[in-house]
């Protein structure tokens, strides 16, 4: 089972979020973090989860801004 999680600047919450995910009693997942090119250390975060986890992959892009309603 593959758990995706999206993330843009989520760096007070990617731990928990990790940890709540590997707390799983279901142990066979992988993990596929997609960072929306944080600017804060969200990626350095997911990554130090990698070094302890090889479930977890992460997957960086730059900001893919949502479009903008016109009014």
């Amino acid at each position: 089972m593959s758990v995706i999680v999206p993330a843009y600047n989520v760096a007070a919450f990617v731990s928990q979020t990790l940890d709540s995910i590997l707390d799983q009693t279901y142990q066979n997942i992988e993990v596929l973090v997609v960072d929306d090119g944080s600017q804060d250390h969200t990626p350095a975060i997911v990554q130090s989860y990698m070094q302890k986890d090889s479930r977890i992959q992460l997957f960086q892009q730059s900001n893919q801004e949502l479009p903008q309603p016109e009014i």
